[in-house]
């Protein structure tokens, strides 16, 4: 059965970790295409969560790559960085949905 695994910068895992889920901390300068390749080599996880910044330095070609497997399926996630502070960050929906159509929307709420 595949796993759950959260990736983060440094010190914003402990939530999920007091929660049960398995962490990766890197730093938030790294390249980690190599590390979402090795992942998906090692297929044991069927789920990753990783914050919106570190997802945003994986190269295309390598989002390609882990698209055309299918698995891990990647989730984009937004943290605040201090107690209370929400972040404005884009919705997958609306990312997902321009990608689709080619053309920004307005969704209102």
């Amino acid at each position: 059965m595949a796993e759950f695994l959260v990736i983060t910068g440094p010190g914003a895992s402990l939530g999920f970790r007091c929660a049960g889920v398995e962490t990766l901390e890197v730093e938030e300068s790294s390249d980690i295409s190599g590390l979402l390749l090795g992942i998906q080599s090692d297929g044991k996880y069927g789920l990753v969560a990783m914050e919106e910044n570190l997802l945003e330095k994986v190269s295309e070609l390598t989002m390609k790559r882990l698209r055309k497997k299918g698995l891990p399926i990647i989730i984009p996630i937004n943290l605040p960085k201090k107690w209370g502070e929400a972040e404005a960050g884009e919705s997958p929906i609306v990312r997902l949905i321009r990608r689709a159509i080619g053309y920004q929307i307005k969704i209102k709420r």
